[in-house]
């Protein structure tokens, strides 16, 4: 794993010169100038969130068509029907919708699909089943439609008028009926990367609506759905952050502070925390629940809601965790891994949570990802990608074996029949044989951090850079730490904080996830450097010193120089799967080779030891080795580390513990079957 910076050198006198009278410290000029915010002007307009920046919805194509016949169907009492997507871009574009047209006393109902029921996007079932239970004379489709030419016919071939609006990708047949999408080409409009609510807002806009009053929902989706928060997108979700914050809408409100969100809700809040609560609800089965929330005004009604979406939310987490490592199982037993694209299927998983494991598993190998599940004769799931890859591109080459796909370069949904499983995955594989990404995927941070940067000044900053998301991501940094305090969370004991004491006094806090294994390394006195973003809330404005600064870890990066830190080190990329990139780290695991009768040796040796009380691993082999110098410190931590892995040789607390009663192979151990 290499973490590059994407620039190290501070700017020159003549790029600092374009800051100048701004008052900018170079720290931060510096990360302005690698986002491209690189000239007085564009610093301007980055900051400027009036809303006059807004585009005239009327330079959509296909926009002034649906606004006429939206109000002929609206004059003349028709029946509308609203067909949205059930995540939480389709739930907020029904809202806006209906909400919208309700003011306009318009006939009108909405259906969310049911993910399994009815599948991802529209069918000629699904027309059918509508037709017979609304009877409508038009339908409006949100986030959805673009992909469904063959499906929109058949409900014009029944007497129902359609109007499609979208933002997904634009396929090489399109329907036939008035279509609103940016993506579309030879229009007028300026910007092409709004989210499906953000069309469904631009329509109510041209419509006459007061987008003040629709704006905090399609903030919540244009956050959630992972659309660049760049030109008209930056602005929209800057004023609807200010709607929210000002209670424009007591069901996101109360949301927030369910989500325990303290001060004011920013965009990462919807992210990481309201976004996939109402995401839950469509991953689950009942995309219903989430539009209730946001339709709902009884503050008790929406208490319950939310209840119930916390539930929905905590199942989805325990679901999503459960197939990802069923899903890391099958690619290490049939090394999936060693493709340029992993592709991994098995019949019944829950296909609401596929595009999350998709996403898990893009991260941790640095390749694309398509996870299935069997339904019938019909596999249907997720893929996700890396940079230099176009996922719908990718799809529309292999679209003769598949059954329906669509989606985003990075992300898409497909399904498949089962007869065509072996020759999808061969040809996808194939492909990627031969056409790996330029783009190197390194993992980039912004920038390196001394600790005498990280001040009150530069922290406050950073929160000129809000809103944050995609295209302006939240600022990522390394600085080093030798020697840290650390603590598990209580109740998570996974989970860890640790803290390091600046050189002129202060604390730098650190929450780190997933991170327990890791404490000895953190403990130890030898250079580390850590990945962190800053948090929310990260100093009280009167803090002039770093000891209120919380940061989140997202990586550590071991720089060992002795045998106790090597030790660790290794023991850290073994259960990582993270190599720093270390000459003689790599030496060491070029010559590691541990053959079956060295584990029965070493778990002899180890039996004399359960129940002693020590200090970490290196601190074991220690004890081990004054009983048989034989030992070799980097093939004990090898052998500690897949016993340890197999459940056979712990320790808890400090003690060695041994479960002498499990049988295992070591087969079942993904570190050895890594070192093989």
């Amino acid at each position: 794993m290499r973490y590059t910076a994407k620039r190290t050198e501070p700017l020159s006198s003549e790029e600092l010169a374009e800051y100048s009278g701004l008052g900018f410290s170079e720290k931060f000029a510096r990360l302005l100038y690698i986002r491209g915010i690189d000239t007085a002007a564009k610093v301007k307009d980055f900051m400027d969130f009036s809303l006059e920046k807004l585009h005239d919805p009327f330079k959509l194509k296909g926009m002034q068509e649906a606004v006429s016949r939206i109000n002929t169907a609206i004059t003349k009492k028709e029946r509308i029907l609203i067909i949205g997507d059930y995540d939480c871009d389709g739930i907020c574009a029904t809202a806006i919708m209906y909400k919208y047209l309700l003011t306009r006393y318009a006939r009108t109902k909405y259906f969310l699909p049911n993910r399994d029921a009815d599948g991802y996007g529209l069918s000629i079932e699904l027309i059918d089943k509508l037709h017979k239970r609304f009877d409508p004379q038009l339908i409006i489709t949100v986030d959805c439609g673009i992909s469904c030419p063959d499906e929109i016919a058949h409900a014009q071939s029944l007497g129902i008028d359609c109007i499609v609006t979208d933002h997904h990708a634009i396929p090489e047949k399109t329907p036939d009926c008035i279509t609103v999408n940016p993506k579309l080409p030879n229009q007028d409009y300026p910007f092409d990367e709004l989210c499906g609510a953000g069309v469904a807002l631009k329509l109510v806009q041209a419509l006459g609506a007061d987008i003040n009053q629709y704006i905090d929902i399609a903030t919540i989706a244009t956050v959630a759905d992972i659309v660049p928060l760049v030109n008209e997108n930056r602005v929209l979700v800057h004023e609807g952050l200010k709607r929210i914050n000002a209670n424009s809408n007591p069901a996101i409100t109360a949301l927030a502070k369910s989500c325990n969100v303290f001060g004011p809700i920013k965009s990462q809040d919807i992210s990481y925390k309201l976004g996939p609560k109402i995401n839950a609800a469509g991953r689950m089965g009942v995309a219903k629940r989430g539009l209730d929330l946001l339709l709902e005004k009884d503050p008790k009604r929406i208490d319950e809601i939310i209840s119930s979406l916390g539930t929905l939310n905590q199942s989805r987490q325990k679901i999503t965790a459960n197939i990802t490592d069923e899903a890391e199982a099958i690619i290490l037993a049939k090394g999936l891994d060693r493709n340029n694209i992993i592709i991994v299927h098995k019949e019944n998983w829950e296909g609401g949570v596929l595009g999350i494991v998709a996403a898990r598993l893009t991260d941790k190998y640095l390749k694309p990802a398509v996870v299935l599940s069997r339904n019938g004769n019909v596999w249907k799931g997720s893929a996700r990608s890396i940079r230099g890859i176009d996922m719908v591109k990718l799809m529309e080459r292999h679209a003769h074996l598949l059954v329906t796909y669509g989606g985003h370069v990075m992300a898409a949904g497909l399904s498949l029949e089962e007869k065509n499983l072996d020759q999808f995955k061969e040809s996808i594989i194939n492909t990627l044989k031969t056409e790996l990404p330029t783009e190197s995927q390194d993992t980039m941070f912004d920038l390196h951090l001394e600790r005498g940067d990280i001040n009150a000044r530069f922290i406050k900053e950073l929160e000129m850079l809000e809103p944050l998301g995609c295209q302006n991501p939240a600022p990522v940094f390394t600085t080093q730490v030798l020697s840290c305090s650390v603590n598990t969370l209580p109740n998570y004991p996974r989970h860890i904080r640790f803290s390091s004491r600046g050189e002129s006094g202060g604390y730098l806090n650190f929450t780190m996830f997933d991170a327990a294994i890791h404490t000895e390394l953190l403990a130890l006195d030898f250079p580390k450097y850590i990945l962190f973003e800053f948090q929310k809330n990260w100093t009280s404005e009167e803090s002039t010193s770093s000891n209120n600064i919380k940061t989140l870890a997202k990586a550590i990066i071991p720089h060992p120089n002795d045998e106790r830190s090597f030790a660790i080190t290794l023991q850290f990329a073994l259960t990582t799967g993270e190599w720093p990139e270390n000459d003689e780290l790599e030496q060491i695991r070029q010559n590691l080779v541990v053959d079956r009768n060295t584990f029965v040796e070493y778990y002899r040796l180890l039996q004399k030891f359960i129940g002693t009380r020590v200090n970490g691993v290196y601190n074991l082999y220690t004890r081990v080795q004054a009983t048989d110098k034989r030992i070799n410190p980097y093939q004990f931590v090898f052998v500690y580390s897949v016993f340890r892995e197999l459940g056979i040789i712990s320790l808890d607390n400090g003690v060695v513990r041994s479960n002498s009663s499990k049988k295992v192979e070591l087969d079942q151990s993904e570190i050895y079957k890594r070192s093989k």
